[in-house]
């Protein structure tokens, strides 16, 4: 005679669900033969490998407290909001709602395996591991575990530690790292560079060698020291891979690894102009002066700093304290030249407003203020206390040998600037 037996349909809700009275009273009841394993509901993970994540094998003779307990690995692994079970006949079925906010990993300092290798291997014994782990859960201690016995496998010291990025705020990634191992870089080389940049190259990646290799900021270090070296040369398009690894000390507890960039340096621009707009209180001219850009020179990204620098000290000698300049730049690919956009965002005019002195008794403190050339009212130079004592030494001898320093209390309400000085013995 068949025999149809029908379990009730559960729910249960990260990181905790309900159990009922049925629930109790099957736990230890009859087992049934387990011919079907379905899981549904899921758009990140196939069908096969949520069935191998419940622990359930086709043939096995379960109980519903097996059941329950299948349904757990699902739920206790963070990656699901919503995991439920019914059981008919010899089918169980499984139904899942993903998790949103899942994480990326890293593989911080294991340098014996590839990102794909290291998945692969996970996957063997975690069979939901894609690459990301739920900020809570027990995904990310099963991936530790998983690493922990690859190394062993490997016999390298240490043990895997998983740290949340950054640390104590909103997680945004998840580092596995080989804890005490200290992976050192110790050669760093350049394939596409010309010859006569190698130089130039590794003088500036030199302060990285014997520092520690991690996947998530040695890359990154390298391509922003190599960048700015041709970024001053014109070569506005170079391209710098990630660095490719390869171990030259195979130490299981004290490592060191060489790093191969390779690069596409691409063309050498030249500079054909520079243009300003939005500037009306100080002129293009005087804005160009001094800031080195020459027509013809190589295309050299580091004066556009010094271009922005220089144009808001002149316009802060003029009471615009807050004035905002945007770069912007046309390359020309098939000249291999660029003309600079500078944009100049005032702002308002600033204005004195009361001097208060310090650290001087109160004769020294009024021949300051008569010294001082900027009476209340007048449009503030914010340059000007700076230079005040080398500007006034005759004036003020009792305070040679003695430095300045201000205060400034900026009312925006009013564009007033209240200034504090102090006078300091060097």
């Amino acid at each position: 005679m068949n025999m149809s037996i029908k379990l009730l349909f559960y729910v249960f809700l990260c990181p905790a669900f309900a159990v009922s009275q049925a629930d109790v009273g099957q736990a230890s009841g009859p087992s049934y033969l387990l011919s079907t394993i379905v899981v549904t509901g899921s758009t990140r993970f196939l069908e096969i490998d949520l069935v191998r994540a419940t622990g359930l094998k086709i043939g096995d003779q379960v109980t519903a407290d097996n059941l329950k307990r299948a349904g757990d690995r699902l739920n206790q692994t963070g990656l699901f909001s919503q995991v439920g079970y019914r059981f008919e006949g010899k089918t169980v079925t499984y139904t899942v709602v993903d998790a949103e906010g899942l994480l990326p990993v890293s593989f911080e300092n294991m340098i014996w395996f590839s990102d794909g290798e290291l998945a692969k291997r996970i996957r063997e014994s975690v069979p939901l591991f894609n690459g990301t782990v739920p900020p809570s859960g027990n995904l990310t201690e099963q991936v530790s575990a998983a690493l922990n016995q690859i190394l062993k496998e490997k016999q390298v010291a240490g043990h895997v530690v998983a740290e949340s990025v950054p640390p104590g705020g909103r997680p945004s990634k998840v580092e596995f790292r080989i804890d005490g191992l200290n992976a050192k870089i110790a050669q760093i080389g350049f394939i596409g560079a010309a010859p006569e940049r190698l130089q130039q190259l590794q003088a500036a990646t030199m302060r990285l060698l014997g520092e520690s290799y991690l996947q998530s900021t040695t890359p990154g270090q390298i391509r922003g020291l190599v960048t700015p070296v041709y970024g001053r040369l014109g070569f506005l398009k170079a391209q710098v891979a990630a660095a490719k690894l390869s171990i030259l000390k195979d130490d299981p507890s004290s490592p060191s690894v060489a790093l191969e960039v390779a690069i596409e340096e691409g063309p050498q621009f030249t500079f054909a102009g520079i243009d300003w707009s939005g500037n009306r209180a100080v002129s293009s001219e005087d804005l160009g002066k001094g800031a080195g850009v020459k027509l013809g020179a190589p295309a050299d990204t580091s004066q556009l700093a010094k271009v922005i620098a220089l144009g808001k000290l002149l316009y802060s000698e003029k009471g615009y304290l807050y004035t905002q300049v945007k770069a912007t730049a046309t390359v020309d690919s098939d000249k291999h030249t660029a003309v600079l956009h500078l944009v100049v965002d005032e702002g308002p005019v600033y204005h004195m407003g009361k001097l208060d002195i310090a650290e001087v008794n109160a004769e020294q403190a009024e021949v300051v203020r008569r010294v001082w050339e900027i009476k209340p009212g007048d449009v503030y130079d914010a340059t000007y206390v700076k230079r005040f004592l080398v500007t006034h030494p005759k004036e003020l001898p009792f305070l040679i040998g003695w430095n300045a320093q201000y205060t400034q209390t900026i009312h925006d309400d009013t564009q007033v600037v209240d200034l504090t000085l102090k006078f300091v013995k060097q």
